[in-house]
């Protein structure tokens, strides 16, 4: 109808004079037309002067208006990791676009979650003569779970203008922060590099252990003369030695205690979202080399449970059952847990406990319950060391309190060290490291049992 474009197009009028911005050059502009305007008290004779130059303030204003793009030609793309990985710096591109532009400057911020730390918030940038400008910044997700960007703000200018154009871009969109994905990329060739032997290591056979046929080498003093292949030794007129490798097809169980203690902070995360990322990375590589993947989540009872199944689609699983889990204020029920799994998966694995050790006699239950666990399994107990204690301790003792927090903090590194070595003399390995070196060292032990096919 007639009257409702007329509407529109009044509407959208409003909209475009509501978007200018004046420029500090246009403030000056009108200063100095104030300052003439003043003089007329003085002498009338400057009356055409005041009238000649806020005429052609008036006609340059107009102009550098109609020279702005209208708020409708502003265009954003937000390109980033989808989903964004947990704990990692991350890079976030936008790139606007101003339809029918030229080449200006604009100021660009980003609506982003205040949780994600982004850095810079806003910067100034030049657009291209085809009118494209791009802008970058990071982000540091600490917490798993939905996030939601807002719009953009753009304030347009051209070199010289009295105006620019301010308008807020819609670009709402919702991402997820998962455990870290990241690192399984960058993992990727050191993997490759870790899963080449070493000439010369000794294999051994444990009862219990399966073990394949992987290759033919020369024999190298210290290697098992049962490995000899006589065989090849004839045909090649030197001593040859068989390769072996841990069967395809193990089964790894990923423990993750969610109790109480896994809320504290080491860094940036919690204890629980560095065994998240550790459980992820640990779950991909036994994919990659044909392990089945199994994991139970835990706190006071058993919170869940995905029995070990091979394929990239249980990764996915773990993935999504990883994001989702969160630390309780209840203490762990490790005897509870262990039978569980006992009961539940009946075929020897590797059982990967994610926990945190705090001394002998709190960990008791943890120690007894992984030996009564290692006469089926292969248990390996990972725990993530305090940063706080390890401060306490390298600290300068200044005065007497000092002393008291330097013997407190002595005394729960002693009674860790005694829970760690009631696990080593009952056969279950383990690891207390800080948390930046959870993910390689856990994987690094993985390779290595496997590696001596201990599974």
């Amino acid at each position: 109808m007639p009257g409702g474009g007329g509407a529109q197009g009044h509407s959208t009028t409003l909209t475009e004079l509501r978007s200018l911005v004046p420029q500090p050059r246009l403030l000056w502009a009108l200063g100095i037309g104030a300052a003439l305007y003043a003089l007329t008290n003085l002498s009338l004779a400057i009356w055409p002067l005041v009238i000649v130059y806020h005429g052609f303030v008036i006609l340059t204003v107009i102009r550098d208006g109609r020279r702005l793009p209208s708020p409708a030609a502003f265009t954003v793309r937000r390109e980033m990791d989808r989903p964004l990985s947990l704990g990692v710096r991350q890079e976030v591109e936008l790139t606007v676009t101003a339809r029918g532009s030229k080449a200006g400057w604009a100021r660009i911020a980003d609506h982003a979650p205040a949780s994600l730390a982004a850095e810079p918030r806003e910067t100034t940038v030049r657009f291209s003569a085809s009118g494209v400008a791009h802008f970058s910044y990071q982000v540091l997700p600490v917490r798993r779970g939905a996030y939601t960007f807002g719009q953009v703000d753009v304030r347009y200018w051209r070199s010289g203008s009295m105006l620019a154009r301010q308008v807020g871009i819609p670009a709402s969109e919702e991402v997820r922060v998962f455990p870290d994905v990241v690192q399984i990329r960058t993992y990727q060739s050191n993997l490759r590099r870790g899963l080449r032997p070493h000439a010369g290591m000794r294999r051994t056979r444990p009862p219990g252990a399966a073990t394949a046929f992987a290759s033919l080498r020369d024999y190298l003093p210290g290697d098992d003369v049962r490995r000899v292949n006589w065989r090849a030794t004839a045909r090649r007129d030197r001593p040859i030695t068989g390769e072996v490798e841990a069967e395809r097809g193990q089964e790894v169980v990923l423990a993750i205690d969610c109790g109480r203690l896994m809320a504290g902070r080491s860094g940036a995360l919690t204890k629980l979202d560095h065994a998240i990322n550790a459980a992820l990375l640990l779950a991909w590589t036994a994919h990659r080399l044909g392990d089945r993947v199994g994991l139970v989540t835990f706190a006071d009872r058993v919170l869940g449970f995905l029995p070990p199944r091979p394929g990239a689609a249980q990764v996915t699983s773990i993935n999504h059952a990883l994001c989702a889990i969160q630390a309780s204020t209840l203490e762990p029920e490790y005897q509870g847990t262990a039978a569980f799994i006992a009961r539940r998966v009946p075929r020897r694995s590797l059982v990967v406990m994610l926990t945190d050790v705090l001394d002998l006699a709190a960990s008791a239950t943890l120690v007894a319950s992984c030996l009564q666990l290692a006469h089926r399994h292969l248990v390996l107990v990972a725990a993530l060391s305090d940063p706080a204690v390890a401060e306490a301790i390298a600290l300068p003792i200044t005065h007497a309190a000092r002393a008291y927090e330097w013997v407190a903090a002595e005394e729960l590194v002693a009674e860790r060290r005694t829970a760690f070595e009631a696990l080593r003399r009952g056969g279950v390995p383990s690891l207390d490291v800080r948390a930046g070196e959870l993910s390689a060292r856990l994987v690094e032990r993985y390779l290595e049992l496997r590696e001596r096919a201990l599974i």
